[in-house]
This record gives structure tokens, sequence and C-alpha cells, in this order.
């Protein structure tokens, strides 16, 4: 037989488990640390360690003065949402709380808690509710905190994840386009590079043909000058002749 009284919906159980482990990763509240200390000082470690081990099937052996490893906040807030729905467990707990600084043997304790309840209560239902409700809710708020941390992930990483992919395309296309610009940069200086040398080329031949051309007027010049020299003489000679023959 169970527990049937009514608890948190689902989603709003899920979406204060967050709340829980997103406070306690940061900074944890006083009203938190109180309870914390309370759970570390008590026994509600070994009833965790019982719990886990019933979710797997394997059994806990407790030694009697062994101290409980210390709950982490994340532990704390995880435990504090597991045991959050009413149950014969929990009746069992609210008990066995007051008892810790009273009763100093552990057996003696639960016997005395559960001597509280007995009449609402049996062994069986507190065993139950442990195996078939908190270990069940412990699982549930694992799987659901499993979709809250992809929502997560797709909220603040797949955003970035997309900025990195295009970010990375465009670095690659950039140095691709810097690539062929540089190599069209140097093909143009190769053209360019190659028509100055044709140029040059061309310069100190034209330089030579105009030194040829120069030369060759210059041959003319002197040609002439020497034709004009003869005929001026032979008209000064042709001038006397007359000059003598007819004067």
């Amino acid at each position: 037989m169970t527990d049937t009284r009514q608890t948190l919906s689902k989603e709003g159980f899920g979406a204060q488990l967050w709340g829980a482990v997103k406070n306690v990763l940061t900074e944890e509240d006083p009203v938190a640390a109180a309870r914390r200390a309370k759970l570390q000082g008590g026994r509600a470690h070994a009833d965790t360690a019982r719990a886990a081990s019933a979710s797997t099937g394997t059994a806990t052996a407790a030694t009697p003065g062994d101290a409980p490893a210390p709950l982490s906040p994340m532990a704390l807030a995880l435990m504090n949402q597991v045991l959050a729905k009413p149950t014969a467990y929990t009746a069992l707990t609210e008990k066995l709380a007051p008892l810790e600084t009273i009763v100093v043997d552990e057996r003696t304790r639960y016997q005395a808690a559960y001597a509280l309840i007995r009449t609402s209560r049996s062994v069986e239902q507190v065993v139950q509710a442990i195996d078939m409700q908190h270990v069940q809710a412990l699982d549930a708020e694992a799987a659901r905190f499993a979709a809250q941390l992809q929502d997560k992930e797709r909220a603040e990483i797949d955003s970035r994840a997309q900025e990195s992919q295009t970010l990375a395309a465009r670095i690659d296309a950039a140095t691709t386009q810097a690539a062929r610009m540089r190599e069209e940069i140097e093909s143009r200086i190769r053209e360019t590079e190659a028509a100055m040398a044709r140029d040059r080329e061309r310069l100190a031949q034209l330089a030579q043909e105009i030194d040829a051309k120069r030369q060759e007027l210059a041959g003319v010049q002197h040609q002439f000058d020497a034709a004009a020299h003869a005929v001026k003489t032979a008209l000064c000679d042709a001038k006397a002749t007359v000059l003598r023959h007819l004067a």
C-alpha cells in the first residue's frame, strides 16, 4: 500500500530541482545551509545509501560507529526534491529527526521513531515507499534533469556552435579568397614585369636605331655639303669663264 497524498506537479518539481541545483552551484542560501548541516549531522545519508542500493538491487552493510559521508550541495538539493513527497518513509524520518540528539543507538532510535507511526504505517510501507516512490522519483528527476540540461545546451551552446561554424566557414572562404587574390596579384605583377622587360628591350633597340639614323643622316648631310661645295665651285669657275671670254 502506498501513500496517495497530493504532491507538486512533475513539471514544477523538475523546475524546482533545476533552480535548486543552479543555486547551489553559485551561492548556497542560509536556509539550505542549515538544512544541509542538519542532514549531515544525522543519519539521512545512510538512508540515501540504502535507497540507492535498493534501486540497483545491491545491499549496503552499515558499520556501527561509521560516520556517513557528507552530502554535497547538489546531492542535498536532489535529496530534498526526492523526499519532497510525503510517504511512509518521510513520516519515519520526521520522527527520527528530534531523536538524533536524544537516542544514541541507531537501532533504538529507529524503533522509537517507528513506534510513533506504526498505527498508520507498516515496515513494509516504509520500505515500499523507498523502493517504489523515492527511488522512482530519483530516476524521474535524473531523466528530467537530463532533458532540461539538453534544453540548456540547445539554448546556450547550439547558438554559439552555429556562430562558430559560420565564423569558421567565413574564415575558410576569406582564406581561399585571399589566396586567389594573392595569386591574381602575383600574376599581374609577373605580367607587368614582363611588359617592362619588353619595353626596356624595345627602348634599347630604339636607342640603337636613333643612333644609326643620326649617323645615316649625318653621312647624307656630309655628302650634300660636299656636293653643294662642288656645285658652288663649278659655278664660280663658270662665272669666271664667262667674264673672261665675254667681258
